[in-house]
């Protein structure tokens, strides 16, 4: 074995030798290097949703958060404003047209039956997805059966009273507490009108918001949320609910009238200007009441009746039953539900997390002002869907367009007026009951 190595050296040597004598050895013959395996196109899928260009900027950052860490899909975006995202894609929707892959959405299960969204529990169920880290009231209008989840939220409405505190303490009254009644809250009001430091104590919105108010006087208003055969908008709970706060306008002149009632934007500049001590709102409110330099605020609980009752509702994400794209649409769904994808929308401090441990991180509970966070959560835990079933929102629009307007005006009793409006209500829950099986 040693001879036939040193005979195989010694060839080499004289190769060597030889070449140098007669000049530059030839090249090895030139081989094209192995080509890279070409790598897949990224799948494009469509986000669609409404919102004011700050929202947009947030989305923005959420897509480029999620293409970094799933190079193999792309987003692209379909946006409108709230006035016409709806209206249009309904539109399209009903038409059998492909408008998005994923889509941000409000009241799921008025559109449901329609066939828009795709069941996610399947999904759901083939890997494990578990649920249990958001909070349960919000899952109400996504979770329509046991074996059928159509979406996921993305935060929560939940309602508080912002309370300015240069004005308590001008008006020497002292601040509202979490367990307050709606005696105290009148009781509150009229200190502080009595005080003559401002010029209104409370405002609240009349749209919508009507409605937890009768909760909180043990008035469910439907019978389900969902699924209704009857309403209890007869009920004298309901109309000394709305008399309540009637009154606080026409008898107690503590909250301004209801032309100003009528949009959150006025309210929200009355309480910056402080021309309101107290102002029902959500959490959207808080980073343009932060910036104001001197401007001492705080927030406290809804007061209650009968029992505690606020709001657990939001939007949240779908996936379109005519996606082409299923499981890259479910991958960017579980990215923008998951905690990272949360935690980019809740840093920007406009949302309560439908998460908790997002709303319990450091990213949501770090100091912003001086106002009590905590409150937003133990709100959120006593928190109710609101009703959404076809016929809802013809039902409140009546409520609030029409009904309600001469009560808010002072010329009609709360509870004549529903009682009038009440054959109405219930023609709209019979005409939209679902099919018998």
């Amino acid at each position: 074995m040693q001879r036939c190595l040193h005979a195989i050296i010694i060839l080499l040597l004289v190769s060597f030798a030889l070449g140098a004598c007669t000049g530059p050895a030839p090249l090895p013959p030139t081989t094209t290097p192995p080509t890279a395996t070409p790598q897949p196109e990224p799948v494009t899928i469509t986000w669609a949703f409404w919102g004011d260009p700050w929202e947009v900027e947030i989305n923005e950052q959420v897509i480029e958060v999620f293409e970094r860490d799933h190079p193999d899909i792309k987003i692209e975006t379909f946006h409108r404003s709230w006035n016409d995202y709806f209206k249009e894609v309904r539109s399209k929707l009903d038409k059998g047209e492909q408008v998005a892959d994923v889509l941000f959405w409000s009241q799921a299960p008025i559109d449901v039956p329609k066939g828009y969204f795709m069941n996610l529990a399947p999904l759901m169920k083939a890997e494990g997805y578990d649920l249990d880290d958001f909070y349960q009231g919000l899952l109400t209008q996504y979770r329509l059966t046991d074996d059928a989840i159509y979406g996921l939220p993305r935060d929560s409405d939940t309602k508080v009273i912002f309370y300015n505190k240069r004005v308590f303490n001008r008006a020497n009254v002292d601040f509202p507490e979490s367990g307050w009644s709606w005696d105290d809250l009148r009781e509150t009001s009229l200190a502080i009108q009595e005080a003559g430091v401002i010029d209104y104590s409370f405002a609240y919105e009349v749209n919508n918001w009507w409605m937890i108010w009768m909760w909180q006087n043990n008035n469910p208003v439907f019978d389900d949320k969902l699924f209704p055969s009857r309403s209890f908008l007869g009920e004298p709970s309901a109309g000394e609910a709305v008399q309540f706060l009637a009154d606080l306008t026409n008898e107690d002149q503590v909250t301004p009238p209801y032309e100003v009632l009528k949009s959150s934007e006025e309210l929200a500049r009355l309480f910056q200007e402080e021309k309101v001590a107290m102002v029902f709102g959500n959490h959207a409110l808080v980073p343009a009441f932060s910036q104001i330099d001197n401007f001492e605020w705080d927030v406290v609980g809804l007061p209650r009746k009968e029992r505690a009752a606020n709001l657990a509702a939001g939007a949240g994400y779908f996936i379109a039953d005519s996606t082409e794209h299923p499981d890259e649409a479910w991958t960017f769904l579980k990215f923008l539900g998951s905690p990272k994808g949360q935690a980019i929308f809740t840093e920007a401090g406009v949302a309560v997390p439908s998460r908790r441990s997002v709303a319990e991180s450091e990213i949501f509970m770090k100091p912003r002002a001086s106002y009590d966070i905590h409150i937003f959560l133990e709100e959120v835990e006593i928190g109710e869907a609101d009703p959404a079933f076809p016929g809802a929102n013809e039902i409140v629009n009546l409520l609030n367009e029409e009904v309600l307007v001469p009560v808010w005006q002072g010329d009609q009793p709360a509870a004549e007026a529903l009682q009038d409006a009440l054959p109405e209500i219930e023609r709209i829950i019979h005409e939209n009951q679902p099919p018998q099986q």
